[in-house]
């Protein structure tokens, strides 16, 4: 296994469960974006910041026999305030807001969907299987004649403040509302209040899956840089060569193809967003709910900046709060650049979170503050820091796109690098998927 991320580490204990010997390789620390980082004393878990699809984690453990080591629990206001230019909006929306009807009609219009939404994430795409053919119809008969999210949900007849509110959710797949699958305009409404987080720490998941990586046996090794890998047999940075029966890769389609000396090629205008992760030691509360989403102003002027490798005028923003810890994350363009927190653009649009939240005090009330931008995750192997990897056009993204799980005879991809989307449902259903086709 090439990279000890939670993609790998994932599917590195459903391969030791069906009684495969695993070696896992990682260049830094098992984790990925998932690790945890000290800030004023503080202790932050990085990475994924919600839990959301919890029975797709649940398919998982079932797979494994295992029993739920985490306590997971609902995040106070769901998915949190959303700030617009046209008005702010919690989602969901709440009874008696001059919205809550629309809402309502929202979700009925996504409602078909949900009982096929763990189908869609844990079962690989194949058309001769009743289960996978049965939630794609689902899924099409939602989405009509759409094939982005933008276009869906301007057939909504939503007003405006509730229709940017839902298309900022397009960046779950890394993508601008124009270019993301319409699957991402409906996610908030599949959600609905449902979203969690472990009770202690998103680093809990971390935990959990190196336990079961190691009462199976898998040997998880750490700073283990591979440089060069021929057919089956990989080349460590220090010389050292070993042969496998079969390769899985979990790190980046374009790094992978550097490793076998090819090339996928990474234009920055066809990269997903990369970003800007600040992590704050608070020394006094602040005036915000758990979560708060700052909408970019105009998202065709985000998505021109973005392909252009340009930073925004103005960029989505997700603020996470749980004194004493705040974290602040600044969406970018994929160009693998240095962003430090005083920055003049990271200053701008901190300046525009404080009037947008009406919260004059964000930028002074940190004891410590330690800052993860694109060129932290370009060094995790994704071009220029790109979160998601590579963007695909809306008719080849989602469930419907042939995904390349199987690159030759004994290799095999896993990651949300091949799984469309980013989070810990694609990252465990991507697992799921290439452990069934591997086993068949």
């Amino acid at each position: 296994m090439i990279g000890g991320g939670l993609a790998g580490l994932a599917l590195a204990a459903l391969l030791a469960q069906r009684g495969h010997s695993v070696t896992v390789y990682d260049r830094d620390r098992a984790g990925g974006k998932l690790r945890r980082e000290s800030v004023g004393g503080l202790t932050f878990d990085t990475g994924p910041s919600l839990f959301t699809f919890p029975d797709v984690w649940r398919a998982y453990l079932a797979r494994l026999g295992e029993r739920d080591p985490l306590d997971l629990r609902p995040i106070p206001g769901g998915l949190g305030m959303h700030h617009t230019p046209f008005g702010s909006v919690a989602l969901p929306v709440p009874e008696g807001h001059a919205l809550f009807h629309q809402w309502q009609r929202y979700l009925r219009a996504v409602a078909p969907l949900r009982p096929h939404v763990t189908a869609l994430l844990t079962t690989p795409p194949d058309l001769g299987d009743p289960t996978f053919r049965r939630a794609s119809w689902a899924l099409l008969r939602v989405i009509g004649p759409h094939l982005t999210a933008a276009s869906w949900l301007r057939d909504q007849n939503l007003a405006p403040a509730l229709e940017h509110a839902l298309a900022t959710h397009a960046l779950n797949a890394g993508l601008a509302p124009q270019e993301a699958p319409a699957l991402y305009a409906l996610i908030p409404g599949l959600l609905n209040a449902e979203v969690f987080a472990p009770a202690l720490g998103m680093g809990t998941l971390l935990d959990a899956l190196q336990d079961m990586n190691g009462r199976r046996g898998v040997a998880v090794r750490e700073a283990a840089e591979i440089v060069r890998l021929r057919d089956t047999t990989v080349t460590l940075a220090c010389g050292e060569a070993t042969r496998h029966d079969v390769v899985v890769s979990a790190i980046d389609p374009v790094r992978l193809a550097a490793l076998r000396n090819r090339s996928l090629g990474s234009p920055v205008a066809r990269r997903t967003v990369s970003g800007l992760a600040l992590y704050v030691a608070l020394t006094r509360p602040l005036p915000l709910p758990a979560t708060s989403i700052v909408a970019p102003d105009d998202f065709t002027t985000f998505r021109e900046a973005m392909r252009a490798g340009a930073l925004p005028p103005t960029t989505l923003a997700l603020v996470h709060h749980a004194f004493p810890r705040l974290a602040v994350l600044l969406s970018t363009p994929a160009t693998g650049r240095s962003l430090a927190p005083d920055h003049p653009w990271v200053q701008t649009q901190l300046h525009r979170l404080e009037r947008m939240l009406d919260t004059p005090g964000l930028r002074s009330t940190g004891v410590d503050t330690v800052g993860l931008s694109p060129d932290h995750y370009a060094a995790g192997g994704h071009p220029g820091g790109a979160i998601y990897g590579l963007g695909l056009p809306p008719w080849r993204a989602g469930p419907f796109h042939p995904q390349p799980y199987r690159v030759a005879r004994n290799m095999w991809q896993v990651g949300t690098g091949v799984h469309p989307g980013g989070g810990i449902p694609a990252i465990l259903g991507g697992a799921l998927m290439v452990d069934t086709l591997m086993a068949r």
